[in-house]
């Protein structure tokens, strides 16, 4: 039978300030997660004996759940494993880092942010910031793993590449960052022209219906009301895109957009840091994206930089939530 230690670390992320890794024992005795950098690894090293850990298992490609990584199989020789896409995504940009530049560089300028910011913004983007360290990386592609009473399943959206892992005869669901229990996970664009608020939201109904009894999510509690949360979550979406299209009713950039919506705890854009900024503005992007592509809005270019306006009656009364 499988079991579950819950490792809490401290991470460098002010609005977060830990990450959840787990040690799970069973069919295999593996560890989901590393925490940011050294000092997770070396709390997670001080707190199971790393000499019994066949693997470790990347719930995503984002640096507060990687970035410990490194020492397991510099130290340990423990292989780490992570699903097909993100590391496409790591190989992607590592082996390609002007061209990953050049569009990112595109999609922050073509969503209106102005040139004299652009450069601060680039500083907050964590893959640019440790672009050596996934450089570093010996990673291996999950594949197929035949593990006892374990699933291991694709959950695109809050990266490229995320997956959930379900132990079946404990019916608890490892959900790393695509389900938290009082967040509501950064949606961001990796690629021009792809949707992944919308991969996103298919990912949550794909293991909504999955016999849960308990949930271990990559940052902060657990939970028990795992089908629950997803509605909320969901219905988080449904309700931002509605703000959002009121926004819209004079053509705006994405920019624009998340400089003057509210977001977490009444915040504005202008009081975050440089990497918030980044997530912020990438995130307004991903809503937008997914408005288009669901018809709720039009876009069109001004010079550059595209710009939206919403359609009327995309959201009728029994729809719009406050």
């Amino acid at each position: 039978m499988n079991s579950i230690q819950k490792i809490e670390v401290p991470i460098e992320i002010r609005a977060l300030k830990t990450a959840n890794v787990y040690s799970i024992n069973g069919d295999y005795n593996y560890i989901v997660d590393t925490g940011m950098c050294e000092n997770g690894y070396r709390q997670i090293a001080n707190t199971i004996d790393l000499s019994r850990i066949d693997m470790c298992i990347i719930s995503h490609l984002h640096i507060d759940h990687i970035g410990g990584a490194l020492y397991l199989e510099k130290n340990h020789n423990i292989p780490v494993y992570i699903s097909k896409n993100d590391y496409d995504t790591i190989k992607n940009m590592v082996d390609n880092r002007q061209e990953y530049f050049s569009e990112y560089r595109n999609l922050m300028i073509s969503n209106g942010v102005p040139e004299e910011l652009f450069s601060n913004i680039t500083e907050g983007n964590p893959v640019m910031k440790f672009m050596d360290y996934y450089a570093s990386l010996n990673l291996n592609i999950i594949g197929n793993m035949a593990m006892k009473d374990t699933d291991i399943i694709d959950v695109p959206g809050h990266s490229p590449g995320s997956v959930a892992i379900y132990l079946k005869d404990i019916r608890a669901m490892v959900t790393g960052d695509h389900v938290l229990k009082n967040i509501s996970p950064n949606i961001s664009v990796y690629r021009n022209n792809v949707d992944y608020l919308g991969m996103y939201i298919e990912s949550l109904k794909k293991i909504q219906n999955y016999d849960t009894e308990i949930a271990y999510p990559g940052h902060r509690d657990t939970f028990t009301n795992f089908a629950e949360r997803i509605d909320q979550i969901i219905q988080h979406h449904e309700k931002r895109m509605y703000k959002i299209s009121l926004e819209l009713n004079t053509w705006k950039n994405a920019f624009e957009l998340a400089s003057s919506i509210a977001w977490s705890r009444g915040r504005k854009m202008d009081d975050m840091n440089n990497m918030e900024k980044n997530f912020a503005i990438l995130e307004t992007v991903a809503h937008l994206v997914h408005m288009e592509r669901t018809g709720k809005i039009d876009s069109k270019y001004s010079g550059e930089t595209i710009l939206y306006h919403s359609i009327a009656g995309q959201f009728p009364p029994n729809q719009q939530v406050d």
